[in-house]
């Protein structure tokens, strides 16, 4: 390569151009190469090219072994490279390639490149989460520009300074890529942080309401009984919406019993629920791969006629913590529950000694989130 042989390496290109390439792709093919080997290696073939009177441009593909595909990217674009080789959250073999969602948006946000237009840019956020939906593939929280925690703020101060002072917490409008800021509820969090993170729902609190107060003390009473929802908006939201005049839960689960058994080499589990809605109890069973599986099929069994949008939801995490590890099988867990429709994707938290009743009350979350926010 031309590491190792520049003018091996310039040669070949050459030869290429002139039996009628347009294009010279250099390509960083075991993503070891440093931003100013990127950019001298473009600039060298760039003025190759020139000296030779070929009209031939130059790309640039790179790997991201050492976490540099987009460093590397855009210092090729700085010395002249015309094309950018990535993918969409830098899918990739090994480490991954270039992650064009950041590679561009550097670029236009940054740099001023005329790389795609603003419009285009807007709908990053959608793009980066609809093409991990289709890899099946967890979008991580912290990825840049894109990632539900790329603009998260917590701490009462803190968010406090963001609401007055944005630009000296966030590097860009989070609007500019389809992103949005959050307030993250925590236990640092005072009742400033809780009306922020209402709004963000379209839910307004009165500071002074005693019922704020509440709310502000509740939420620290549950964490210190394991409850987190700093990745939980959507069990936070029900918190708050179950506080607005006027609602009501939509059902009650009124008891439920679940069990597994071993026939032969096979498996099985089974839940049964009653649920009541507007007076009337259902009870139900049904059967999955595991209690947790054959209680949210019981669930949506008993709900789902009465409220349809359930039909278009599905599961796609199921996370396990175990809090207090020292209290062996006694030990509190935290569940958190990743629920979607369509693109629309939310997480709820459920928090027992009894890792089915933790379950079962992020599932319940989960559930009546939905309907909540989204009932058609």
């Amino acid at each position: 390569g031309y590491a190792r042989d520049a003018e091996y390496a310039i040669e070949v290109c050459l030869s290429a151009a002139r039996a009628g390439a347009s294009w010279v792709v250099l390509c960083d093919t075991n993503g070891g190469s440093q931003p100013d080997a990127v950019r001298d290696g473009v600039e060298a073939m760039r003025a190759a090219l020139a000296n030779a009177g070929s009209t031939a441009r130059v790309g640039i593909h790179t790997h991201n072994d050492c976490e540099l595909a987009v460093a590397n990217s855009l210092a090729g674009v700085m010395a002249g490279a015309d094309m950018v080789q990535g993918t969409i959250n830098g899918y990739g073999e090994r480490c991954g390639n270039a992650n064009l969602v950041s590679v561009v948006s550097n670029l236009v946000l940054k740099l001023g490149v005329d790389a795609l237009p603003a419009e285009s840019v807007e709908k990053f956020s959608e793009l980066s989460r609809t093409v991990a939906e289709i890899a099946n593939l967890a979008l991580p929280l912290q990825q840049p520009f894109v990632g539900h925690g790329a603009f998260a703020h917590k701490g009462g101060q803190h968010v406090a300074a963001v609401l007055r002072h944005k630009d000296a917490y966030q590097h860009i409008d989070p609007a500019l890529v389809g992103n949005e800021a959050r307030v993250l509820v925590s236990e640092l969090s005072g009742r400033g942080n809780v009306l922020a993170k209402a709004r963000e729902f379209g839910l307004e609190l009165d500071r002074d309401d005693p019922q704020t107060r509440w709310l502000v003390n509740h939420l620290k009473e549950l964490e210190h009984q394991g409850y987190s929802y700093e990745a939980a908006d959507a069990s936070f939201e029900m918190l708050v919406r179950r506080l607005q005049p006027g609602y009501a839960a939509p059902w009650t689960v009124a008891d439920f019993t679940t069990q597994v058994r071993k026939n032969g080499g096979s498996v099985h589990a089974e839940a049964t629920v009653k649920v009541e809605v507007d007076g009337t109890l259902y009870h139900t069973a049904a059967s999955g791969n595991g209690p947790v599986n054959a209680l949210d099929a019981a669930l949506r069994k008993a709900l789902s006629p009465r409220f349809p949008t359930l039909d278009d939801v599905s599961l796609h995490d199921y996370k396990v913590r175990i809090l207090n590890g020292d209290a062996g099988t006694a030990a509190t867990t935290r569940v958190l529950v990743e629920s979607g429709k369509g693109t629309k994707r939310w997480t709820t938290v459920g928090c027992s000694s009894n890792i089915i009743e933790a379950s079962l009350l992020a599932l319940v979350d989960s559930l009546e989130y939905i309907v909540s926010v989204d009932p058609d």
